[in-house]
C-alpha cells in the first residue's frame, strides 16, 4: 500500500512538472495564461543575447523578487522554470495564485471578474463575439455566466475556457488574444 502511494505521489509530481514545462514549449511570446479556478501562468520572453547579464544573474534577480513577494505578501507566486541555455530567447515561467498577486508583482492594474460583477460603464470599446458580430456591452451583461479580464499590457492571453466577446483592443487567432497594450483590453470567456 505504501509503495502505491509512493507511485501515486510521484505520477502526480511529475504531471505537475510537466504542465510546467509544456508552457515554456508552448509559448515562443509573452503570453498569459488564465487558468478556470482564477490562477494565472505568465511566460516571458526576453533577448539577452547581446547584454552583459550573465545566466546565473538572471536566474538569482528572478528568484530573489519572488521570494521578497512571497515573504511579504505571501506564497502566491511560483517559479516553475526559468529557461537561459538561448540567451536571445530566455523564457522565465511563473505562476500566481490571482490576479492580485500578478497585478502586484508586475506593478500592474488588471482584472478578473465575474460578468455579474461587472459594471457595464468598464466595459470600453467596441466589441466582437466569437462568432465575429458585432456586440454592444450589454449584450455582454445579458450573457450572465463567465468572466472579464480587463488589461493593459501587451501580451498573447490564453484563457482556459472559450473567448465570447472581446473589445478593439484585442485580435483573436487559433484561440490566442492578443492584446495592444494602448488602452484596456477586454476578454470575455466562460
Amino acid at each position: 500500500m505504501k509503495k502505491l502511494k509512493r507511485i501515486a505521489g510521484l505520477v502526480i509530481v511529475i504531471g505537475m512538472l510537466t504542465g510546467c514545462t509544456n508552457y515554456a514549449k508552448q509559448y515562443d511570446q509573452n503570453t498569459l495564461v488564465v487558468n478556470r479556478n482564477g490562477s494565472f501562468v505568465e511566460v516571458s520572453v526576453e533577448d539577452f543575447k547581446d547584454s552583459k547579464v550573465k545566466p546565473e544573474d538572471i536566474e538569482s534577480y528572478v528568484r530573489e523578487q519572488v521570494d521578497n513577494y512571497n515573504s511579504n505578501y505571501g506564497n502566491d507566486i511560483k517559479v516553475n522554470s526559468i529557461d537561459y541555455e538561448d540567451l536571445s530567447h530566455v523564457k522565465l515561467v511563473v505562476s500566481y495564485k490571482n490576479v492580485e498577486s500578478y497585478d502586484a508583482f508586475n506593478l500592474l492594474e488588471c482584472s478578473l471578474t465575474d460578468i455579474s460583477d461587472t459594471d457595464e460603464s468598464q466595459l470600453t470599446g467596441s466589441y466582437t463575439s466569437s462568432e465575429d458580430k458585432k456586440a454592444a456591452p450589454s449584450d455582454i451583461i445579458a450573457e450572465g455566466k463567465g468572466k472579464v479580464l480587463i488589461i493593459s499590457e501587451a501580451t498573447d492571453v490564453v484563457v482556459k475556457g472559450s473567448i465570447l466577446y472581446y473589445n478593439d483592443e484585442v485580435t483573436v487567432k487559433d484561440g490566442v488574444a492578443t492584446t495592444s497594450g494602448n488602452k484596456n483590453a477586454v476578454i470575455v470567456f466562460k
